[in-house]
C-alpha cells in the first residue's frame, strides 16, 4: 500500500482525522492501536472516581495522551499547552515505569507554534527523568495504516478503496454527475416540488447571505433528484466518496479563513466547471442543486455551534 504517494487511503485518513475530535478522536486512536498491536496496547478510561492517571493509552512503557481538536484546528492554544504540561506531570507521578510519552493529535495541517514550544519545554523536564517525549500525528497514523489489512482499513475509515487513483478521478465523477442531473432536471425544473427545507437557524449560524439563502432554499427542492442520480451513477461507493471529497474541500477553505460566500462561490465553480455552451444555464442549475443538497445534509457548513467556539480538551478525569 503506497500511502505516502498520496493515494486514496491517505485521502480518507486525512479527512477522518480532520472530522474526528474529542472522545471520537480518542476512540479512533484506540481503534488504530488495537488493530495493529492487539492486546499489547491498553486503552485507558476513567471509571467512577478513578481517573486515568494522565494517560489515554499504554503500550509497554509508552504512554499516550490524546487531543482531538475541533475541525483539526487549535483555537485556545494556551489552554491546550497548560493541559499538555499537566498531563505529562500527572503521568510521571502515576507511572514510574514510563519511558516514552506521546501527545497524539489530529492536527493534520501542522502543529501550532505554542504547542511545539510547550513540547520542547516538556522535553527538558523529561530528559531529567530519562523519558522520551514527542508527538503522535499524521505520520504515525500512516505507519499504522500500512500495517493494517484491507478489512481493518475499511472498518476504520469507512470506505473500501478500489485503487489509489480514485481521488484523481473525482473531477470526472463530478462532471458525470452534473451531466446526468441536467438530463433529469430539464423536463421538471419548472414544476417539481419537494418538502425539503433548510432550517432558518442553520443559515444564520453559518452567516449565509440573503442572496445565497434564497438560492439554497430554492434549489433544495430538487435534492431528491440529485441523490437518486448520484446513487444510480456510482452506487454506494460514489455516494460515500463524493461527500467526503466536498467535506475536505470545505474544511480546507474554512481553515484558510474564507467567508461563507467565498466558499459557496468556489464550490459552485468546482461543480459547474468553466464550460461555455448553450447548456450553461442548465449546467448552473444542476450545480446549484448539488450545492444546496450538500448544504442541507451538512456535508458543507455546520449544523450546531460549538460552545463558546472553543476546542475541548477531552480528559474525563477532570
Amino acid at each position: 500500500m503506497e500511502v505516502d504517494k498520496g493515494g486514496y487511503w491517505e485521502f480518507l485518513l486525512g479527512a477522518k482525522l480532520r472530522m474526528t475530535h474529542g472522545d471520537g478522536f480518542q476512540d479512533l486512536f484506540n481503534d488504530f492501536m488495537l488493530r495493529v498491536h492487539g492486546d499489547d496496547f491498553t486503552p485507558i478510561k476513567p471509571h467512577g472516581s478513578q481517573g486515568d492517571g494522565g494517560m489515554d493509552g499504554a503500550l509497554g512503557n509508552d504512554v499516550f495522551q490524546c487531543y482531538g481538536a475541533e475541525n483539526g484546528h487549535v483555537i485556545d492554544a494556551a489552554r491546550v499547552c497548560r493541559k499538555m504540561t499537566a498531563d505529562f506531570d500527572r503521568a510521571c507521578a502515576t507511572t514510574p515505569s514510563m519511558k516514552r510519552w506521546r501527545f497524539a493529535h489530529n492536527l493534520v495541517d501542522g502543529i501550532s507554534r505554542p504547542l511545539l514550544d510547550t513540547l520542547e519545554e516538556i522535553k527538558v523536564l523529561a530528559a531529567e527523568k530519562n523519558i522520551e517525549v514527542g508527538f503522535f500525528g499524521l505520520h504515525s497514523f500512516r505507519k499504522l495504516l500500512r500495517r493494517m489489512s484491507d478489512d481493518d482499513r475499511t472498518a476504520v475509515l469507512g470506505v473500501r478503496a478500489q485503487d489509489d487513483m480514485m481521488l484523481a478521478r473525482l473531477p470526472e465523477a463530478i462532471n458525470n454527475l452534473i451531466a446526468a442531473l441536467m438530463e433529469e432536471i430539464k423536463p421538471v425544473q419548472e414544476t417539481y416540488t419537494s418538502r425539503s427545507q433548510v432550517p432558518r437557524d442553520k443559515l444564520v449560524l453559518n452567516n449565509i447571505s440573503r442572496h445565497w439563502s434564497y438560492q439554497i432554499e430554492y434549489f433544495l427542492v430538487f435534492s431528491p433528484i440529485s441523490r437518486a442520480v448520484t446513487r444510480r451513477l456510482g452506487g454506494e461507493k460514489q455516494s460515500l466518496l463524493l461527500p467526503s471529497f466536498f467535506r475536505l474541500r470545505y474544511e480546507e477553505m474554512k481553515h484558510e479563513g474564507m467567508t461563507s460566500s467565498q466558499i459557496l462561490n468556489t464550490m459552485r465553480a468546482l461543480l459547474a466547471g468553466n464550460v461555455r455552451s448553450l447548456d450553461d444555464d442548465l449546467r448552473e442549475f444542476a450545480a446549484m442543486t448539488v450545492l444546496a443538497d450538500l448544504f442541507e445534509s451538512c456535508v458543507i457548513f455546520e449544523e450546531t455551534r460549538q460552545e463558546d467556539n472553543r476546542d475541548e480538551i477531552y480528559d474525563l478525569a477532570d
